[in-house]
């Protein structure tokens, strides 16, 4: 099968983690499911005002999944944030989505491919990552340099994660995304 994700972003980490994304892409080619799936990550000013929406093009077969996400609030996570948000959606989105095209793919098929899907985002942080973990050991009161230490993340970010759970929402963007924002553009 093909499963890709492309993308259309500046100023955000997610051109970076689609990267990241790439060995997914790789590894969905071994496995049989009757159809392909394509994902559009598109980066945009809420004012934009565009929604996400799904397309079954049965000529092709394939799923195109066209996925819209607001740009000021990706402007303030951080890439492990950024990572595990967009993980979530992606994986809620991919089960909801082939859940409705049951013509194409049987139930066992389905949950062969969304195990397959959520193995591969546990291992690589995209479930369950960093930022989850650190929550968990900031809401049992363990301290910042500690989880710092055993998570192996800057301790600035813990502390930012420990402000976000106290209802802090930071107005500027984020220093990942002012790195991302001077690497090359990416595009569609």
């Amino acid at each position: 099968m093909k499963l890709d994700f492309l993308l259309d972003t500046y100023g955000t980490c997610v051109g970076q983690l689609r990267d990241e994304l790439l060995p997914l892409e790789e590894l969905a080619e071994t496995w049989e499911f009757p159809y392909d799936i394509h994902f559009v990550l598109r980066i945009l000013p809420e004012s934009y005002g565009r929604k996400t929406f799904r397309r079954f093009d049965s000529r092709d077969h394939a799923l195109y999944l066209d996925v819209s996400i607001v740009y000021e609030q990706y402007q303030r996570m951080s890439k492990n944030e950024q990572r595990e948000a967009l993980g979530i959606f992606l994986y809620e989105y991919l089960l909801e989505s082939i859940a409705k095209y049951k013509k194409h793919a049987d139930k066992e098929t389905q949950d062969q491919l969304s195990i397959r899907v959520k193995n591969w985002m546990l291992e690589n942080n995209w479930l369950d990552g960093k930022i989850n973990k650190a929550r968990t050991l900031l809401a049992e009161n363990m301290g910042l340099y500690e989880i710092s230490r055993q998570l192996q993340m800057p301790l600035e970010e813990v502390e930012y994660i420990l402000l976000r759970m106290h209802d802090y929402e930071p107005t500027e963007a984020h220093p990942d995304n002012i790195a991302a924002e001077k690497a090359p553009p990416y595009q569609l």
